[in-house]
C-alpha cells in the first residue's frame, strides 16, 4: 500500500503522518496565554503612551501656553484624573476596531491605521464633550494638544514597545514558509528584517525540488528546508506552526486551492502569494461574488484622480518652502565649504527628464572638479573596466573627479539640497521617480512612460532601496510600482523612512 493518499479528491497529494506529536491542553493554554499577553502588553503600551499625551498637554496648558500667548487664559482647566477614563476607552475601543492588537503590520501600514483610529476616536470625544456640554468640565485645548501629541507618541511608544515585547519572546510568532524559490526567499528576508512583525521563521518545505537542500542561508543565518509540500502536515505537528505562508507562486490555482484547503484544518492563518508581483496592491481590495465562489482583485490608481495630483502639488510646494527656509543656514555653509575646497562655481544645473518626458533644470551642488568631462573622456579611453561600468551605471563608483568636499557631500545626498528649488517651481516632487537623463530612458523600457506619469523627486522608493547599489531593471520595476500604489501616506512615509537612509549613506557615492 502507498504512503500516500489524497485528501477530498484533489490533485495535491499529502503524506500521512507518523510519529505525530499530540497537541495538548498545555500546549493550547501555553498558546493562548501567550495571545492574551501581548494583547494585554500592547493594551498597557497604549495606555502608557496615552497618559503621557494628556500628561504633557495639561502642561502646555497651564505653563507653555499663557507664557507664549498673553490673551491666554491663566486660569488652570480642570483636571481630568476623574474624566479620562472614557477618553482612554473610546481610544482604545477605536484601535481594537482596527485590529490592531492582533493584527501584524509593518510599521508604516499600522502606523497609518493608528492614525485613522486615532483621529476617529478624538473625533467622537469632541461630539460628545460638545453635545453633553461638558467644556466646563474638560478642557478642549488639552484635548487638541493630547490628539497632536498621539499622532507621534501613539506610534513611537508601539515601535519601542513591540521591540521590547519581542526581545522578550512575547510579540514572536513562529511560521513555516512553503517556497524555497525566489519569492520564498525575498519574503523571509523581508519577514527576518523586519523585527517590528515579530515573526521568526523556523524552515522552509520544497515543491518537488531537483535537488535536494538541506538548507537556506538567509540574511547570513541558516534556516532548515524540513521536507516537501506533502510532508507539510507532519511538519506543522512536530514544529507547532500555527501560521503558514504558501511562497510558490509556480503553482496552478486547482493545485493551490487544494493544497490551502487541505492545510486550513492544521493552522491558525495560511497567507497566499499569488504570482501578481507589480500588480498595484496599496490601494487594492478584495472581494467575492457568486455565493463567494469567485475572488475578485479591485485595484485603483490614485494619480488618475485630479484631486490627488493637487494634493500632491499642494504638499511638495508648503513642505517644499518650508524645507527650503530651514535648509538655507545649511547650503550657506555648504556653499562656502565648496568655494575653499576647490576652483569653480558652487552649484551646476544638469538636464533631466521629468514630467511627461519635458526636460528641465535639475540644480545640484558641484562636488567635482570643473574640467570633469574632459577627465571623464581621458578616464573611459585609458580603462576598460571603467568604460564598461560608466556605460552600464552612468556613474563610477570611486570616481576620480570627486573632490574632497564632494566626497562628503554624495555620500550624505547633501549635494542634491538645491532640488528643492526644482520643487518650488514645479519641476519637481519631494517623491517621485529619480529624475533621468535622456540617455537613460532606454534602460528602462516600458517603464519609460510610467515614469514620466508624475514629476521625478527629491527622493523615491529607489533612495530607500539601495540607490547606486541597484541595476536598471530593478529600478524600472521599483519606480513603476510606486507610480501604481501611489497615495499621499506613501509619500509622507517615504520621506520620514529617507532620514535614516541619509544618515546611514548606504548606497550613495
Amino acid at each position: 500500500m502507498s504512503d500516500t493518499h489524497c485528501e477530498l479528491n484533489e490533485d495535491i497529494i499529502i503524506a500521512p503522518v507518523k510519529n505525530k506529536r499530540i497537541t495538548t491542553p498545555l500546549d493550547i493554554i501555553q498558546q493562548n496565554l501567550m495571545k492574551i499577553l501581548s494583547f494585554f502588553s500592547l493594551l498597557v503600551v497604549d495606555i502608557t503612551s496615552l497618559t503621557i499625551c494628556i500628561a504633557l498637554s495639561y502642561q502646555i496648558r497651564i505653563k507653555a501656553l499663557p507664557a507664549v500667548f498673553a490673551g491666554f487664559p491663566s486660569v488652570s482647566p480642570p483636571r481630568l484624573e476623574d474624566k479620562v477614563w472614557w477618553i482612554f476607552a473610546i481610544v482604545i475601543l477605536c484601535i481594537a476596531y482596527e485590529g490592531l492588537y492582533t493584527k501584524r503590520q509593518s510599521f508604516w501600514q499600522e502606523t497609518r491605521q493608528i492614525l485613522s483610529a486615532n483621529t476617529l476616536a478624538f473625533m467622537l470625544i469632541f461630539a460628545i464633550v460638545s453635545l453633553a456640554k461638558l467644556s466646563d468640565e474638560i478642557s478642549r485645548t488639552v484635548l487638541i494638544c493630547s490628539y497632536l501629541l498621539t499622532l507621534f507618541i501613539l506610534p513611537l511608544c508601539r515601535y519601542i514597545g513591540k521591540h521590547l515585547l519581542a526581545r522578550m519572546g512575547i510579540w514572536n510568532e513562529t511560521l513555516l514558509i512553503m517556497g524555497t524559490g525566489t519569492i520564498g526567499k525575498e519574503l523571509a528576508e523581508a519577514l527576518i528584517e523586519d523585527h517590528y512583525l515579530g515573526y521568526t521563521v523556523c524552515g522552509f518545505l520544497e515543491n518537488k525540488p531537483a535537488e535536494k537542500a538541506d538548507k537556506l542561508i538567509i540574511c547570513d543565518q541558516e534556516y532548515p528546508v524540513l521536507g516537501e509540500f506533502i510532508d507539510a502536515v507532519g511538519v506543522i505537528y512536530s514544529t507547532g506552526v500555527r501560521k503558514i505562508i504558501i511562497a510558490a507562486p509556480e503553482l496552478p490555482g486547482a493545485e493551490l486551492v487544494a493544497l490551502t484547503n487541505q492545510l486550513q484544518k492544521y493552522t491558525s492563518s495560511i497567507l497566499l502569494v499569488p504570482d501578481l508581483i507589480g500588480i498595484p496592491a496599496l490601494s487594492s481590495e478584495t472581494d467575492c461574488f457568486f455565493n463567494e465562489k469567485i475572488l475578485a482583485f479591485t485595484t485603483r490608481n490614485n494619480l488618475a484622480s485630479r484631486l490627488n495630483i493637487i494634493i500632491k502639488y499642494l504638499f511638495d510646494l508648503f513642505v517644499g518652502a518650508v524645507i527650503f527656509i530651514l535648509l538655507i543656514p545649511v547650503m550657506l555653509i555648504i556653499a562656502i565649504a565648496i568655494r575653499i575646497d576647490s576652483p569653480g562655481p558652487i552649484g551646476f544645473s544638469h538636464k533631466r527628464v521629468g514630467h511627461k518626458g519635458k526636460q528641465f533644470d535639475c540644480y545640484k551642488f558641484r562636488t567635482m572638479v570643473i574640467n570633469a568631462n574632459e577627465i571623464l573622456t581621458e578616464l573611459i579611453a585609458k580603462d576598460p573596466a571603467l568604460k564598461e561600468e560608466w556605460e552600464q551605471n552612468f556613474k563610477l563608483k570611486d570616481d576620480p573627479r570627486v573632490t574632497r568636499i564632494g566626497k562628503i557631500l554624495r555620500k550624505s545626498s547633501l549635494d542634491e539640497l538645491p532640488q528643492i528649488l526644482n520643487v518650488i517651481k514645479g519641476e519637481m516632487s519631494l517623491v517621485g521617480p529619480r529624475p533621468i537623463v535622456e540617455d537613460e530612458i532606454v534602460r528602462f523600457g516600458e517603464h519609460a512612460r510610467d515614469c514620466f506619469m508624475v514629476r521625478p523627486g527629491m527622493t523615491g522608493l529607489w533612495a530607500i532601496s539601495g540607490r547606486s547599489d541597484m541595476d536598471y531593471e530593478e529600478r524600472a520595476r521599483m519606480e513603476a510600482w510606486y507610480i501604481h500604489n501611489w497615495s499621499m501616506w506613501l509619500d509622507i512615509s517615504i520621506l520620514f523612512r529617507t532620514i535614516s537612509v541619509v544618515i546611514n549613506g548606504k548606497g550613495a557615492y
